[in-house]
């Protein structure tokens, strides 16, 4: 009985956080860089890895990315179907996949005592994801707007580069809190 209410509630927090990454995902933060709105997937993606670890983090985003492959609106600007993964923006969905997996990778480091290196060893291994992202999203733009990958990526990339490194570490802070919580209401052993 205890493995199944275990996997009940694993299936139960996976589900909660495809929720969040999709509803965080589909929405604009209020201002535009170079014409393209800016938004908060990347904190949603990264979030997602601190708080569930590489595992869970990952299949998150990959059910998130299902979900939008067949139609629902979780994409930025409620968007969704395969027309979508197929665009301009198509390679940096796929390379979410890469954000909550390095994220929630940085999560396995617990034995070191020291919690600055810690959470900087973190944040790196997040942003080495987001890079990957970044790389993706550019080679696919460049493809789908037939142009050079350094084209595209200073168009649809480097601009938003800062903004992606402030949201991880804000996850990041947000994460800690989320899994103190969950920790103090006894189901830590859901996030490891």
């Amino acid at each position: 009985m205890e493995k199944r209410n275990n996997n009940i509630y694993t299936i139960a927090l996976i589900a909660v956080f495809t929720v969040i990454i999709s509803v965080i995902s589909s929405l604009n933060i209020g201002f535009e860089i170079l014409g393209v709105p800016a938004t908060l997937q990347t904190f949603a993606m990264a979030f997602a890895g601190f708080v569930l670890g590489y595992k869970k983090g990952t299949l998150t985003i990959f059910i998130y990315i299902l979900l939008g492959a067949i139609g629902l609106p979780v994409f930025n600007g409620f968007l969704g179907g395969i027309g979508v993964l197929l665009g301009v923006t198509g390679g940096f969905i796929f390379g979410f996949l890469f954000i909550g997996f390095f994220s929630g990778l940085g999560m396995k480091f617990t034995k070191i005592k020291n919690a600055v290196l810690v959470s900087i060893i973190r944040i790196v291994l997040s942003i080495f994801g987001l890079l990957l992202c970044h790389v993706l999203g550019s080679i696919a733009a460049g493809i789908y707007l037939e142009t050079s990958t350094r084209s595209a990526a200073l168009l649809v990339s480097i601009p938003y580069i800062p903004k992606d490194i402030v949201s991880i570490i804000l996850a990041y802070i947000l994460a800690l809190a989320v899994r103190k919580a969950i920790v103090s209401a006894k189901f830590g052993e859901f996030i490891k």
